[in-house]
């Protein structure tokens, strides 16, 4: 079974475990557990019928949020094939953290793909919140919700078939 190492990164409480646990264990945890260092985690995808491949075993790196933009100094990065990066719609900062990471993403390791979501539409806080989101490539990006499940799947999916016809 093929297997590619993605990144998940954003500000802390943005809901980089969240999503994790949406998508390896299909549920929501409501309450609020900081990472430490970083959590690793599995998840077989199926890829697109007709292209004869088997699923791939995407390796789940969930950083802290403390690292920042310095994230890319550490070797957890190292031999990574993509990136998912997080903010919460309902925080505007988190929206600027998460451009500047796709930035630092795209500088590190030039050409490789990643998926830039934008957590937690659910809330009532999120309507107009947008702000600054129109800075980032539209196929990259994708409105989410881990406690609903809305964009999970599909943004891991939508990833998982770009590793693999990149061959990364």
């Amino acid at each position: 079974m093929l297997t590619a190492k993605v990144m998940l990164l954003g500000d802390m409480g943005v809901g980089k475990t969240s999503i994790l646990y949406r998508l390896v264990y299909d549920r929501f945890e409501g309450q609020y557990k900081s990472t430490l260092g970083v959590e690793v985690l599995s998840h077989d995808v199926a890829l697109a019928p007709g292209n004869g491949s088997e699923p791939m075993r995407l390796v789940l790196w969930d950083t802290d949020g403390d690292f920042g933009t310095q994230i890319f100094d550490t070797v957890y990065v190292t031999g990574a094939s993509a990136a998912i990066i997080v903010s919460d719609i309902t925080r505007p900062q988190t929206i600027t953290r998460m451009i500047e990471l796709v930035h630092g993403f795209e500088t590190r390791f030039p050409g490789r793909p990643y998926k830039a979501l934008v957590n937690k539409i659910d809330l009532p806080e999120a309507a107009g919140s947008a702000g600054r989101i129109g800075e980032l490539a539209k196929s990259s990006l994708k409105l989410v919700s881990a406690k609903t499940g809305d964009g999970i799947a599909e943004s891991f999916a939508e990833l998982t078939e770009t590793i693999r016809r990149r061959q990364l």
